[in-house]
């Protein structure tokens, strides 16, 4: 998952996308009308998250998050976001999205042995698909009982 380009940067570069999006984080805040609300992480594993899902079948039609953590993990949630949303990834693309991919992307030697801050947005969201699912799938099932 490459942050909007960002495997062209440099070690500085990407430095500075990640301190951009943690001082001025994308899509951040409740999403009233979510299907699904899913937190991710803790306090203590550098963050926690909120993801707020809308959905309808495989689109995401809204994503949005709250959340709080270090640079990392509240830069990379912002990154992650931003380029779903960008790019229209739907449901299935964002499950298939890898974590060593992601944080090679945001770069490996600025994450160090902080790999879980950096794909605590990226897990939590995937969380919140699975859920989202989930839920329609018992929907569906509860109307063919009916």
């Amino acid at each position: 998952m490459e942050p909007n380009s960002a495997g062209a940067l440099d070690r500085n570069s990407r430095i500075a996308l990640l301190v951009e999006h943690f001082e001025r984080p994308r899509h951040k805040g409740r999403l009233e009308d979510a299907d699904v609300v899913v937190p991710g992480g803790s306090p203590e594993c550098g963050g926690s998250v909120v993801v707020y899902l809308k959905g309808d079948g495989r689109v995401v039609e809204a994503l949005s998050w709250t959340g709080q953590g270090d640079t990392i993990s509240m830069g990379a949630a912002s990154i992650v976001v931003e380029r779903i949303l960008d790019e229209g990834l739907d449901m299935d693309e964002i499950l298939e999205e890898d974590y060593e991919e992601l944080v090679d992307s945001l770069g490996r030697e600025i994450i160090g042995a902080r790999t879980r801050h950096a794909t605590l947005g990226l897990s939590t969201i995937k969380a919140a698909i699975r859920q989202y699912q989930q839920a329609g799938r018992r929907r569906t099932e509860g109307l063919a009982t009916r």
